[in-house]
């Protein structure tokens, strides 16, 4: 079993490099034996630094929910990561290149809560009725890892890859089947990808329902005003200097973000 200094230090590392956008040795190097609850233990320890740093949380993101991702990431069930508000830009923002790593990004469905949703036991249903409104998203990713070589530790422990954000303008999600949500993404004016809702879990409801009751597991619970961005609908996209990021989403709108 890791120490509580090791956790520590893994997190220092995994700060350190975020600031100065230096990418680590994957895990699978620095610490061979990590267990994924160990790593879910270094993620915390991030939050504690940044929440004592003055961040503040927004919310929380589930990863892994279609098996074009869990391929990519070697990953075989979701995982969870948590948001902070200083990670939220606006709909057709520039992002500097210089403030990352190797970002990739991806559409995405959000919801904000309107109460408490807590686990275990919650259903899709359950979720859906704490949620006030649904929004059109995407993630910026940025692995902390070098090469983005990254497993199911290295992605749990790296606060789940979570760079930056961007929401729609929300909605209820009353009449909105959201298994049949479309998403077109289209890079510098040429599609780049397209799927629907049922792509994340089959149904995104369920994921937010499995982030309730996996939070659950430690007590925990969702809270109403959180932000939770329910899992990729798209393959994630490498993105460049110049390249310019949109994503149209049916019956929830459109979304843009430049890097630069």
């Amino acid at each position: 079993m890791i120490t509580a200094e090791a956790i520590d230090d893994l997190a220092d590392r995994y700060l350190a490099a975020e600031a100065d956008r230096i990418a680590l040795e994957p895990l699978s190097v620095i610490s061979p034996h990590l267990t994924v609850e160990e790593a879910y233990r270094v993620q915390m320890a991030i939050v504690a630094r940044k929440v004592g740093a003055g961040e503040r949380i927004a919310g929380r993101k589930v990863g892994a929910t279609n098996e074009a991702i869990q391929r990519a990431m070697k990953i075989g069930e979701p995982i969870y990561g948590h948001l902070f508000s200083g990670q939220r830009i606006s709909n057709g923002a520039e992002v500097s290149l210089s403030e990352l790593i190797h970002p990739r990004v991806e559409g995405e469905i959000a919801f904000t809560l309107r109460r408490d949703l807590e686990g275990p036991g919650v259903t899709a249903a359950d979720a859906l009725d704490a949620v006030g409104t649904v929004a059109a998203a995407i993630e910026i990713n940025d692995s902390r890892t070098r090469g983005w070589d990254v497993g199911m530790r290295e992605v749990v422990a790296d606060n789940g890859v979570a760079a930056r954000f961007l929401l729609g303008e929300g909605r209820p999600a009353d009449g909105l089947d959201l298994r049949e949500v479309r998403v077109v993404m289209e890079k510098n004016g040429e599609e780049a990808a397209r799927s629907s809702g049922a792509a994340i879990l089959g149904d995104p409801a369920l994921s937010l329902a499995w982030l309730a009751n996996k939070i659950g597991e430690g007590n925990g619970g969702l809270r109403a005003g959180e932000v939770v961005l329910a899992g990729s609908m798209t393959p994630m996209a490498p993105v460049a200097v110049g390249d310019l990021v949109e994503a149209s989403f049916e019956g929830l709108g459109s979304l843009s973000v430049r890097f630069r």
